[in-house]
């Protein structure tokens, strides 16, 4: 079944709030907070769809009321009724009560393929989020194109709602992280009329796991960008089977963002070109300009450059997770991790 995945995690990093009287006014000070983020992944299966291009234009969550809050506890503890607690979160929503809080996504990134991400976790975007208790998701779909077959060209779908509320109660706890997980289910929502119109109707659930925080220091990992970063070439080959870079030899890259650049070192020669984004697809055409200078030592690493270079001019996507760049080469990849 093709089963398309977002993938949300909430890290919380939290530092103590302090709170204003009813007369008296304070200077701003911190919540608990934690980060909120946003992936994408697919696992592809129908072989008749060949693309389906997503344009995400809104992501929030919903954070219930201080006095609900406290109410839904007392009524779960003595009732155990956990039917009529979310019947009154969800009660609580439409009512405009409590707050709805916008996420940050990227603005190369609102823009995805399911099918160019099959396997890997997409990042989206992010926000700092106070700790607290939450009733809902809700995420807003600007366009879908569909594809048929390989090589067909996209044609607009229609979307019967693009706003998408999903009820499903979770808690951000200081000091810890929770991943929300949102599931689509592709095999169930593209569907085509008599007439030729393509309707993609979103079926999703989300499920929600506690993990662990590792503080600030995992905040600031996350946030690293494939911009205006160093990346040392650590293997590449097949995904399953990599191959690691000759030892005593070093291949960097680094994107400059403000240049529209490429560079950085192939192992023995330095070389530059330009390269283009659009949401995690990457294209550097070439040619790859590089210095002129031969080395002997170690064995094959003139091989080695070569065949860097020319995968580099075949890269299609990218992802970043853990400080580790893998840009996708066709049937290679290519794997960094931070200088």
């Amino acid at each position: 079944m093709f089963k398309p995945k977002l993938y949300i995690v909430i890290t919380i990093l939290g530092v103590l709030s302090l709170v204003a009287g009813a007369c008296v006014q304070l200077s701003p000070v911190q919540a608990d907070y934690g980060t909120l983020k946003l992936y994408v992944t697919d696992e592809r299966s129908r072989e008749e769809v060949s693309s389906i291009l997503v344009t995400v234009s809104e992501l929030q969550v919903h954070k219930a009321l201080a006095e609900q809050e406290r109410e839904q506890e007392q009524q779960q503890s003595t009732t155990g009724d956990q039917v009529r607690k979310r019947e009154q979160e969800q009660q609580q929503t439409e009512q405009g009560q409590g707050e709805w809080i916008s996420v940050n996504i990227d603005e190369t990134a609102r823009t995805f393929d399911l099918f160019d991400i099959e396997g890997i976790e997409q990042y989206l975007g992010q926000i700092e989020i106070e700790a607290a208790k939450y009733t809902q998701v809700r995420l807003v779909i600007e366009t879908v194109q569909v594809s048929f077959n390989s090589g067909g060209s996209l044609e607009d779908a229609r979307i019967p709602s693009k706003e998408l509320k999903i009820v499903h109660p979770f808690n951000i706890v200081r000091g810890e992280t929770t991943a929300l997980v949102i599931d689509f289910d592709a095999d169930k929502m593209v569907t085509v009329t008599g007439s030729g119109e393509i309707i993609v109707k979103p079926v999703v659930k989300l499920t929600v796991r506690q993990e662990k925080s590792q503080g600030r220091e995992d905040k600031t990992k996350q946030e690293v960008s494939l911009e205006d970063t160093k990346w040392v070439l650590q293997s590449y080959g097949e995904p399953g089977n990599p191959e690691d870079i000759l030892a005593d030899t070093e291949i960097t890259a680094e994107f400059v963002s403000s240049e529209r650049t490429i560079r950085g070192s192939a192992g023995c020669n330095s070389y530059f070109g330009g390269y283009e984004l659009e949401g995690n697809r990457i294209s550097i055409p070439g040619p790859i300009g590089a210095t002129e200078m031969y080395c002997v030592e170690p064995e094959e690493i003139m091989e080695q450059e070569q065949e860097y270079l020319a995968m580099l001019q075949n890269a299609e996507t990218y992802d970043i997770k853990d400080d580790q760049l893998r840009i996708f080469t066709g049937d290679e990849v290519l794997i960094f991790e931070l200088d």
